[in-house]
């Protein structure tokens, strides 16, 4: 049975698993990450520019469908891990800045533009529909994930939004963060197919404190004491689960595993950045340090591995779209 060009083309695009952008924002970003020791922004550009073929295939999908693009925001879990999309725009547009700071700073203006309309249209659809089992630790990427543009912008001129998108971003994280632990201590056990999901906990302190650190002139060692150490912690804790997450029958969800390990190292290599800064605190950054390296393997080795999942998934669906099984009467 053939099947005409256009038609599978069709079902290639539909078929792009709309989480595949937190794929994309988690290589762009171990890109970035990776530039912490190899000393030049070649790992940037790479990851940027892997990053960028996905998301392309995603904007196709979108712009083609937008049908599925309103009914995936209204979802309670694809809709939450839509604006890793523009997540990765943001770090994109940094890599960007080297090269073509203008072009830069108008992608990340529009990548700013899309999170907020992702996020007010997720949240609008959930308002009308709340319920608590529904509440996710991937509900932290719409608001939270806006600490990304602070984190990112490279244009002085931008500071100020910067500045407000991450206060705005620590605030959500202190009211969202309650309900999540009482809703995943008190409420109904989250289903298998939404567990990747649980790996969010280790990004919104890390991504916070990796923000802060970038724009903050003075920090408060205080403050970063505190991120640090939540950020620390629930790392730890996703580490745990990566032996029982892992063990899950792969799903796209499984991108959600990427960006929380490669910003919890870049939070990591920011504080002792920092601390190498202060006489008193040098011991404690070059242990700080030598963490940071150890989460950026371990980061290495889950995007690589997701990715490689992702290959073979992607290349599964292809071939049964380009070689459908025949029906003999």
């Amino acid at each position: 049975m053939q099947i005409p060009l256009k038609a599978m083309l069709r079902s290639a695009i539909q078929a792009t698993p709309t989480p595949m952008a937190g794929l994309a924002l988690g290589i762009a970003s171990l890109g970035w990450c990776w530039n912490n020791l190899a000393g030049d922004a070649a790992t940037q550009q790479w990851g940027a520019a892997i990053a960028a073929a996905l998301l392309l295939l995603l904007a196709i999908k979108f712009i083609r469908y937008p049908a599925i693009l309103r009914e995936e925001l209204a979802h309670p879990v694809v809709g939450s891990v839509i604006p890793t999309f523009s997540m990765a725009l943001m770090v994109i547009s940094n890599a960007l800045h080297p090269v073509a700071a203008n072009a830069a700073a108008t992608l990340w203006v529009a990548a700013v533009v899309f999170h907020l309309a992702f996020m007010l249209s997720f949240f609008y659809h959930r308002a009308q529909d709340f319920r608590l089992h529904h509440l996710l630790p991937s509900w932290f990427v719409p608001p939270v994930g806006l600490a990304v543009a602070a984190l990112t912008n490279l244009t002085p001129a931008l500071a100020p939004v910067a500045q407000m998108l991450l206060a705005f971003a620590l605030m959500a994280y202190l009211v969202l963060m309650p309900l999540m632990i009482y809703r995943l201590v008190f409420s109904a056990p989250v289903p298998d197919t939404s567990k990747p999901t649980l790996a969010v906990l280790a990004a919104p302190s890390s991504l916070c404190l990796a923000a802060y650190l970038q724009i903050a002139e003075a920090p408060s060692l205080l403050l970063v004491a505190c991120l640090g150490g939540l950020a620390v912690l629930m790392t730890l804790v996703i580490y745990v689960g990566f032996f029982r997450l892992l063990r899950l029958p792969f799903s796209p969800g499984y991108a959600a595993f990427t960006f929380p390990m490669v910003i919890s190292a870049t939070a990591l290599f920011k504080t002792a950045e920092l601390l190498q800064g202060h006489a008193v605190t040098q011991a404690a950054a070059e242990q700080i340090l030598q963490g940071a390296q150890v989460e950026l393997m371990i980061a290495t080795g889950i995007v690589v591995y997701v990715a490689i999942r992702y290959v073979r998934h992607y290349a599964g669906r292809m071939h049964r779209v380009l070689h459908p099984v025949e029906l003999v009467a």
